[in-house]
């Protein structure tokens, strides 16, 4: 039975032939798809495999590679695993985005919070560098509302007067204790060393809180 004949009369030749042709088909798709990824020279880049809540330490099991367009890559982004391990997420993760350095408790995070306004006048002060201070709040009440990147100010008072007193402004939330494994009465923020230091020196014997005062106090 020749090739037109089978495909024209019904019955099982002609079933037989038309799954064979597309199963031919399929595998030589297959085949292109699969040549394809082998030559393909779009980067591999890490991205988180699950959600990941803030104050975690990334392990292997919470990355994974996957392969996008180069003109796609983000800046910062994190092209190996051992890159990432042992890091602390600054805020809660969702599955499959992609894992760059200020995603993490580390100076490329607190450059990303603190860079200088670009609207501020050419003679205002520099505002870094930056160093990192853990604040236990008087009042932990506040924390669920901060965000990181939020601008504060930590407050104290005044031991005669009981009227408040402004330790430190300008500061910027870093990571707050929302997960079991922080404190969840503590913030860490970034201040300028000075700052900071006044900061810890306060908390060691008065009790602190902080005032919202960036683009979300309004």
């Amino acid at each position: 039975m020749n090739l037109k004949t089978t495909l024209t009369t019904p019955g099982w030749h002609r079933t037989l032939l038309l799954r064979r042709t597309i199963a031919a088909i399929l595998l030589l798709a297959a085949g292109i798809l699969f040549t394809g990824s082998l030559l393909s020279t779009d980067p591999r880049v890490v991205v988180f495999s699950r959600d990941i809540p803030a104050g975690t330490e990334i392990t292997a099991q919470d990355l994974e590679l996957q392969q996008i367009p180069s003109d796609l890559v983000p800046d910062q982004v994190i092209r190996t695993p051992e890159e990432a391990i042992g890091r602390i997420t600054a805020s809660s993760i969702t599955a499959g985005e992609w894992v760059t350095a200020p995603r993490f408790v580390g100076t490329e995070l607190v450059s990303s919070l603190t860079e200088d306004d670009p609207t501020a006048p050419p003679t205002a002060p520099p505002t870094g560098p930056f160093n990192m201070v853990p604040l236990k709040l008087a009042d932990p009440s506040i924390i669920p509302l901060l965000l990181p990147g939020d601008t504060i100010s930590v407050i104290s008072h005044q031991q005669d007067t009981g009227l408040p007193a402004t330790i430190a402004s300008g500061g910027k939330v870093v990571l707050v204790g929302d997960t079991a494994a922080a404190d969840p009465s503590t913030v860490l923020i970034a201040l300028p060393q000075a700052d900071a230091d006044a900061v810890a020196a306060a908390s060691l014997n008065t009790p602190l809180a902080v005032v919202l005062t960036g683009d979300r106090a309004g």
